[in-house]
């Protein structure tokens, strides 16, 4: 079979859209609609190269999406995906290594004659070709990320029931701490409803010395995404008052944890366990597979376990790193957060002068 790699333009999109929706192990972050919120909101230096394996009778065989940073001083930084770890990678039809390998051997040399200064895919949490990722890209390092996902049964019965057997007994009681204390969790846009997220993201984040997603992102997601289809926000109340709140977003049978928020002063009555509880017998009834709560690093301990108390099981995933120009290892950490605040260059142990974390 004789495939032609090319970039995604317009007239390809629907069917771009179709092949991806059919792939089981395809998420949120392949969408087009995702492709939209990135290019707006990483603006004017960031290019989109999305390509597409299309055989000879014009059916696409695999896609790949990926982004290019344009650098001051310094060469592009390519990543498949960029912002916050988003899996990227080659998407194909159950065990066509081929393709994946057509697919990844386009990318490397379409960055190699960018000069790119660093490149890296992050892989699917459900990819099964890492050896084709490994022969093919010949990465100059390598870096990896717990995945973890609550598997969503489609079992008879009641959803909070299904939900409350799967969950470790001390969540259990978080839960039913959450509803003996009156909390009231409910599904909708309300008046202010993204504006409570993010200021009180911007809250959190302040509080552990995390990079808060910005206002205008979750701006963004409200003009171009369908509440109720393609996301929705669970907002947990206390006498009238929200006091945390679940964004998520919905893509071919996932559920993506995106950003849960929380007043510190109400923690201890439970409102986003609660929250997420609700959700996911939300996600139950409405036939969705997965529960993805994203990567987590391997010195998480904390994290680690308070997603498998959810149920979450380990799918690792991995990311496969080019160093086209050394000189990329050599800026401080506060020029390059500064300029690819959301693009993975490399581990941050390989930089010379810092060994502050460079990561994305």
């Amino acid at each position: 079979m004789t495939l032609t790699v090319r970039k995604l333009t317009p007239e390809w999109e629907a069917l771009y859209d179709a092949f991806v929706r059919k792939a089981e192990s395809a998420q949120f972050f392949a969408s087009l609609k995702y492709r939209d919120l990135l290019k707006e909101f990483l603006g004017p230096t960031v290019d989109d190269h999305y390509f597409i394996a299309v055989d000879q009778g014009g059916l696409i065989k695999g896609v790949l999406p990926s982004f290019i940073l344009k650098m001051e001083g310094a060469g592009p930084i390519a990543n498949s995906l960029p912002f916050y770890g988003s899996n990227g990678g080659a998407i194909v039809e159950p065990g066509d290594r081929q393709t994946v390998a057509l697919l990844l051997t386009h990318f490397h040399d379409f960055t190699v004659n960018l000069c790119c200064s660093s490149s890296t895919v992050v892989t699917s949490p459900f990819e099964l070709h890492l050896d084709v990722y490994e022969e093919t890209l010949k990465p100059t390092y390598k870096d990896s990320r717990i995945g973890q996902l609550t598997s969503l049964p489609n079992a008879a019965g009641v959803p909070e029931e299904v939900v409350m057997a799967a969950l470790h007994h001390k969540t259990r009681n978080m839960v039913r701490k959450a509803i003996k204390q009156g909390v009231q969790v409910r599904d909708d846009l309300w008046d202010g409803c993204l504006d409570f997220v993010t200021s009180t993201h911007a809250d959190n984040m302040r509080v552990i010395g995390g990079r808060a997603k910005p206002p205008q992102f979750f701006r963004m997601v409200e003009r171009l995404f369908d509440y109720g289809n393609d996301y929705k926000v669970f907002t947990a109340w206390i006498n009238n008052k929200p006091v945390a709140a679940l964004l998520l977003f919905y893509y071919n049978g996932f559920v993506e944890y995106f950003t849960p928020v929380i007043i510190a002063e109400y923690r201890t009555s439970q409102p986003l366990s609660l929250s997420i509880f609700t959700a996911m017998a939300d996600a139950i009834t409405n036939g969705y597979r997965w529960w993805n709560w994203g990567g987590t690093w391997h010195t998480q301990d904390g994290v680690y376990q308070f997603k498998r108390s959810w149920g979450a099981i380990d799918k690792p995933y991995e990311y496969f790193i080019n160093i086209g120009d050394d000189n990329i290892l050599r800026q401080d950490k506060e020029q390059l957060l500064n300029n690819a605040p959301y693009f993975y260059v490399a581990p941050f142990s390989k930089f010379v002068k810092n060994s502050g974390d460079f990561q994305r």
